[in-house]
Formats: structure tokens, sequence, C-alpha cells
């Protein structure tokens, strides 16, 4: 593709998120003064498009600025039409986004905010911050000042303002953040049943919660349930998953309540729209917070399963990696009635550069013999670190002219490396099943082969003959 072009499709990217983040703005922003207070059109204890203006300006950076401000405007005057409380409202909400978005750059990991517990709850503090200082308080005194609104529900109009920008931040930021991360591993077949079944249980929950099904437990404290449940996508399924599972059950929170079903019916509709919005913003700041913890346990336990199978020094697996690799070539040999190759390397002359050279130097010439193997397999074939200077590959479907092709291709890339010291192995060659069918017994017949062959080359070293040729640096096991 032809730089113009690169351009040309880049700059239709840029467009297409640039109309997506307005369009979204607009029709979220309909969605949430759908719940709007008696107060006035523009007061909502639910504003979703505070949370889509964060998260644009997190993954996109400060220059959506103008698009952030254009989207105001629009779902403003759709509400008010063409009033001059329109732009400063839509100002207002523009620079509390540009302002808390700055802050969690500068406190809370940025678009990364939700990887960890502390940035997490860093940035629901951030965003309970900018919610009450900025927008609401420039709001309340616009409404007031123009004649929108009377001076006394100022209080009322401040405090409605800011739990709906809040809400919005804590609520929709979170699933723009996540989703702009791109695609992660695809599912396979038992964690989609899995996502189904949290599903149901989500929604049965909810209408436990949320539409008094049955009738009976409709007057026992069952809101916690909802965080009960949250647990299970949270840590199993992540936190794409535990945050959709939220936003249903919010969905049958609201409605559910505005029907005069669940605890948190208060005594008109916008009171009790209000404690829905406050009790699932706390679920949210919490699940998100654990859904980052369970995030890290989970990142932690894979590379603590990598250390264990790791040899720290060569990075190449260890003993126990190469003996489960081993198991599972036997059972894939026996289930296709197939064969693989165990080739022993060992280096020679280790000690000679150690007591010589040095240690730092010893170890540094494992370190490159261990590249010079995992430079000479395949994808498919294992080299692995036995210990100290021995090492094993495992090479699967091959047999002993296989293991010698990729011995002799060692032993080239090892005369070819101008490094100095310079480095030599030897090497022993195992078959599955002929000469062993277990790992201890594959390991062992390796073993034996290479050490014949080292013996057979001290023999020659101490007769001043040079080995010339293949034969005296590969053994076969017999």
């Amino acid at each position: 593709m032809s730089l113009l072009s690169r351009i040309r499709t880049q700059l239709g990217r840029e467009q297409i998120m640039m109309v997506s983040i307005a369009v979204a703005y607009v029709l979220l922003g309909r969605v949430g003064l759908g719940f709007a207070s008696t107060l006035h059109p523009t007061v909502t204890t639910l504003f979703p498009p505070a949370g889509i203006a964060l998260g644009a300006l997190l993954v996109l950076g400060y220059r959506v600025w103008p698009i952030v401000l254009l989207g105001a405007t629009l779902l403003y005057s759709s509400v008010l039409g063409v009033v001059p409380a329109v732009p400063i409202l839509a100002a207002a909400n523009t620079a509390e986004g540009l302002l808390l978005a700055y802050l969690v750059n500068r406190f809370a990991g940025g678009r990364h905010a939700l990887q960890t517990p502390k940035h997490a709850m860093r940035f629901a503090a951030l965003g309970a911050l900018t919610a009450v200082t900025c927008g609401s308080t420039a709001a309340a005194v616009t409404l007031s000042l123009l004649d929108l609104s009377q001076w006394p529900s100022y209080g009322t109009i401040w405090l409605t303002w800011s739990i709906g920008s809040f809400s919005g931040t804590v609520l929709a930021a979170p699933l723009v953040l996540l989703f702009a991360q791109g695609r992660t591993d695809r599912w396979r077949r038992t964690q989609l049943i899995e996502a189904a079944a949290a599903l149901i249980c989500v929604v049965s929950v909810g209408l436990i919660v949320f539409w008094g099904v049955p009738y009976q437990l409709r007057d026992y404290p069952l809101e916690m349930l909802i965080f009960v449940v949250l647990l299970w996508p949270a840590f199993r399924l992540g936190r794409r998953a535990a945050t959709m599972g939220l936003f249903v059950l919010l969905g049958m929170a609201i409605f559910g309540t505005l029907k005069g079903y669940g605890n948190l019916v208060r005594a008109t509709p916008d009171d009790s729209v209000m404690s829905v919005v406050v009790f699932m913003s706390v679920i949210a700041v919490l699940m998100q917070s654990l859904s980052a913890l369970a995030s890290e346990y989970s990142i932690a336990e894979s590379q603590l399963r990598e250390l264990v199978v790791t040899d720290p020094m060569t990075g190449l697996p260890n003993y126990r990696r190469l003996v489960e690799v081993l198991g599972l070539e036997i059972a894939r040999a026996n289930r296709t009635d197939g064969t693989f190759a165990v080739v022993f390397f060992d280096m020679d002359g280790l000690k000679q550069i150690n007591d010589e050279l040095g240690h730092l130097i010893g170890s540094r010439a494992v370190c490159r013999l261990a590249d010079t193997l995992k430079a000479s397999c395949r994808d498919s074939d294992t080299a692995a670190r036995y210990g100290g200077d021995e090492f094993v590959v495992v090479l699967p479907g091959s047999d002993e002219e296989g293991a010698k092709v990729v011995i002799n291709r060692v032993m080239e890339r090892l005369a070819e490396d101008r490094v100095k010291p310079e480095l030599a192995t030897s090497a022993g060659v195992a078959v599955y099943p002929k000469d062993g069918s277990t790992p201890t017994t594959l390991l062992s017949a390796a073993d034996r082969a290479l050490y014949s062959v080292k013996a057979q080359k001290a023999s020659i070293r101490r007769r001043g003959v040079v080995p010339i040729s293949d034969w005296t640096n590969v053994g076969v096991s017999r």
C-alpha cells in the first residue's frame, strides 16, 4: 500500500472514530436525559456521555475535545433549543472531561487505569472529585443565573448533576477503556458455556432483587446478591464480562425500581432512580477494583507457572518442563503409533573455560550454546536445560537420521561463531520406543550414548589424534 493510500485509510478511520464519538455522546445523552429530574430537563442522575467523553480523551488523546464539545452542544440543543445556556453547559462538560482525563493520565495510569486495584480506586476517586467541583458547579450556577431554575433548587441541582457525572464516569468509561484494548484471545467452548451460565445467573439475581421474583422475597435485603453474582464473571471471565454483567443489572434495576419492585423504591421516581444509580455506581467501583485484582492475580499466576518451568539463566525450559514434554510426546506417539528422538548435548571444556577465563565467561558460554540450540530447532521441537552444561532436545516425529541433522546444524553454527572462546559439544541420541518407553529410560539411554562419545573422544585425544568426522561427536544408543 502506498503512502498516500495509508494516509487516506488513516484519515478515514479518524473520521469514523470522530463521528462515532459524537453520535454515541448524543444518543447515550438522550438515554440519560430520559431519566431527567423534574427540576430541569438537563439535570439527570445518570449521564453516560461523561464516561464516553473521558474514554475518548484517554484513548485518543486531548485532540478530540472539539468532538466532545460538538456532541455536548448538539445534545443540549436537542433538549433546550438555541439558548445561551447550551454553549456554557457544553463547555462545562468538555472542561470536566479534560480535567479528569489529565488527572487520570497523571495519577491513575491513563487508559490503563483499570488494570490495577490501586489505579482503579484512584480512577473512581478522581471521578468523584471532578464531578462535585467542575461541571456540576458550573451547571447549577448557569441554570440559576439564566432563570432556567430557581435558586432554592441550586443544591439539589448541584447534587443531582454531580451524581450523574460520577455515575456516567464509573459506569460508561470502563466500557470504552476495556473494549478499546482490542481483541483478546477467543473464548473456548467451555468458556462460552460458562459465560452463558453466568449470564443466566446475573439475570436471575436481577429478577429476584429488582423485579420481586418470587414475590415472597421482595421484602428481604437482597441487594448484596448483586455483588456476589458479579464476582463470577470478574474472577473467571475477565473485566469485560463483569462490566457487561453490571450493565445488564443496571438496566434491570432502573426499570424494575420504576415499576415499584425491590427495596430501592423511594417516594418519587427521581429519588428511586437516584437510589439505584448511587447503589450501582458503588457496586461498579468495587467490581472494577476486584476485577483488576483478579486480572493481576491471573497474570502473576501465569508468570509464576512460567518461572517454575523455565531455567532462569538461559530462558530454556528446565528439567521439570522437559519431563512434562517427554510425557506428552510419549502419549502422542502411542496414539499415532509414531516415534520421536531425544538428543542429549554436553558442552566440551566448560571447566577449562571457568578455570582460565572465569565463571562469568563460562555462564555466557552456556547461554551461547542455549541460543544456538534454539536457533537450530524447529518450532515444534523443545530444547531444555537438563542441568549445568547439559541440554536435551526433544524432536517430535524424528528418528536417528533426523537427530543427526539437528546435531550437525548445531555444530556448524558453533563452528561459525566468531565469539571467543570457541565452543564445542558432544551429543547422544535415543529414539522412542526403541531405546526406552518412559522419560527416565529415554534420558538414560541418550546419556549413555553421550558419554560413550565423550569417552571415545578422550581416548582419541590421549593418542594425539584430532577427530575429523561427525561420528566422533555423535553417539546413538544401542
